[in-house]
C-alpha cells in the first residue's frame, strides 16, 4: 500500500471512528442491546411454553419465532424497527471497532478485534431479520438452516464445511460457557451500583452458561447432519429444544435453558446501560 493511500485509509477509519464515538450513535448503539434482549426474552418463553408441554402457537422457539410473535403485536412492526435501527448501530460500532480498534498489533489486541468482528456478525443478523419481519419478508431459520445444509451436502467436501460449521458452533458455546463461568463479560461493563451488582452477576452468568449449551446443542445436531449426510438433521435452536424434548428428563432441561435465554434477556437489558462503548 502507497503511503498515500495508507494516510486515506487512517483517515478514513478516524473519520468512522468519530461517528461511531458520538453521542447520539453511541445511544441508538445501545438500544441494540434493549432489542436483543427482547429476543432473548421471547424465545425463553417459548421455550419454557415447549419445555412444560404448552404449544408455541405455531411459532419456532428460536430467532424466528421471537420475531415473528413482536410482529403479531399491535404496533409490533414499529419496535421490530426499533430492534433493527438499534443492532444495526450496534454492529456498526463493533464493526468499527474490529477494523480500527486497538492501540497496538499484540496478540490480544487483535483477540480482541476478532471478538467485536464475530459480535458484529451476531447483532447484524438480528438487525437483518427484524428488518426482514417489519417488511414482512422474514423466513424460517430453521427451515433456512436445512435449505442450507442440503447446498452444503450437494457440493464436493461439503461434509467437512458442515463438520467445520458444527465446530465453530459448538466451540461458541463453550465460549459463553466460559465467559459466564469465569465472568470474563465484567471487564466489558462498566461496575453497576453495589446494590445491582449481584443481581447483574447471577443474571449473567445463569444466561451465559445456558444459552452456552444450548448453542453447543445447535453444533452437535449440526454434526449428525454431516455424518448422516441428512440436511433435516441441521436445524438451529428450534430444532435444538425439538431434540431436548424428546430425551429423558429434556422437558426439564428446555425449562432450564428457557430460563436461561430469560436471565440474559434482562441482563441485556443492564448491558445496554452499562456496556462499555
Amino acid at each position: 500500500m502507497s503511503e498515500q493511500a495508507e494516510q486515506a485509509a487512517r483517515k478514513t477509519g478516524r473519520e468512522a471512528r468519530r461517528v461511531a464515538d458520538s453521542r447520539w450513535f453511541e445511544t441508538t448503539a445501545r438500544a441494540g442491546f434493549v432489542g436483543s434482549g427482547i429476543v432473548h426474552l421471547l424465545i425463553g418463553y417459548l421455550a419454557i411454553l415447549l419445555g412444560i408441554g404448552g404449544s408455541s402457537s405455531g411459532h419456532e422457539t428460536d430467532q424466528s419465532g421471537a420475531l415473528q410473535q413482536i410482529a403479531a403485536v399491535p404496533g409490533g412492526v414499529v419496535l421490530l424497527w426499533v430492534v433493527a435501527v438499534g443492532c444495526a448501530a450496534l454492529t456498526i460500532r463493533l464493526a468499527v471497532e474490529a477494523i480500527v480498534g486497538g492501540r497496538s498489533d499484540s496478540a490480544r489486541a487483535w483477540a480482541g478485534r476478532l471478538k467485536n468482528a464475530g459480535k458484529a456478525i451476531v447483532y447484524g443478523v438480528i438487525a437483518y431479520s427484524a428488518a426482514s419481519y417489519a417488511v414482512g419478508a422474514g423466513k424460517s431459520s430453521s427451515g433456512s438452516t436445512r435449505s442450507a445444509a442440503a447446498k452444503t451436502l450437494a457440493t464436493p467436501g461439503g461434509v467437512f464445511v458442515l463438520l467445520l460449521a458444527a465446530g465453530v458452533a459448538i466451540a461458541i458455546g463453550v465460549g459463553l460457557v466460559v465467559i459466564g463461568c469465569r465472568r470474563s463479560y465484567r471487564k466489558d461493563l462498566v461496575p453497576p451500583p453495589r446494590e445491582l451488582s449481584r443481581v447483574v452477576t447471577v443474571l449473567a452468568v445463569v444466561g451465559y452458561v445456558l444459552k452456552g449449551i444450548a448453542v453447543v446443542i445447535v453444533g452437535v445436531l449440526i454434526a449428525v447432519a454431516a455424518f448422516r449426510s441428512d440436511p433435516n438433521q441441521a436445524t438451529g435452536l428450534d430444532g435444538a429444544f425439538d431434540a431436548l424434548r424428546s430425551t429423558p428428563g429434556g422437558d426439564v432441561v428446555l425449562v432450564a435453558i428457557g430460563v436461561g435465554f430469560l436471565a440474559f434477556g434482562v441482563y441485556s437489558f443492564f448491558r445496554a446501560r452499562y456496556a462499555r462503548l
